[in-house]
């Protein structure tokens, strides 16, 4: 009866310290939760909209994007513009300079159509991504395979 109860005092001490080492913790993360360095506290980086990777200037350079009120999204797309004074865009991979064709692409049963500038014009209408899957070139190119980043 003495080792059950001795056991109990350790098992609560455990208990004890280990809520404090978990308050001390929490303690150094700072008001908000998680801190990210260049960022207040609670601030959670966002990845960049769908293609805007992929933007390009006419010199191969990226374009500066800038969102006027962060986060960037479908509903806030950032402003792009280039040191060289072109327009930022999406290279097309279609061999005759065009962008596929992609009937039925988009969760809607709807064709999506692509653009240089998907941000602006989404190509299923703000309505999600396109099945990639489904898309050719008018032309015969042969498109890679679609890699589905994450």
């Amino acid at each position: 009866h003495l080792q059950c109860i001795s056991w109990l005092i350790t098992m609560r001490a455990l208990v004890v310290v280990a809520i404090f080492l978990v308050g001390v913790v929490m303690s150094q993360r700072g008001p908000g939760g998680r801190r990210f360095p260049g960022g207040p506290a609670g601030f959670l980086p966002r990845r960049p909209p769908p293609g805007l990777k992929a933007f390009r200037c006419a010199d191969n350079t990226r374009p500066d994007c800038e969102c006027a009120s962060p986060p960037c999204g479908p509903e806030n797309p950032p402003a792009c513009t280039c040191a060289d004074g072109s327009e930022p865009g999406i290279k097309p991979p279609c061999d005759d300079g065009s962008f596929p064709l992609c009937p039925g692409a988009c969760a809607d049963g709807t064709d999506a159509v692509l653009t240089a500038n998907p941000l602006v014009s989404p190509p299923c209408n703000g309505q999600g991504r396109p099945n990639l899957r489904l898309c050719a070139c008018a032309d015969g190119t042969e498109l890679g395979p679609f890699k589905r980043r994450g």
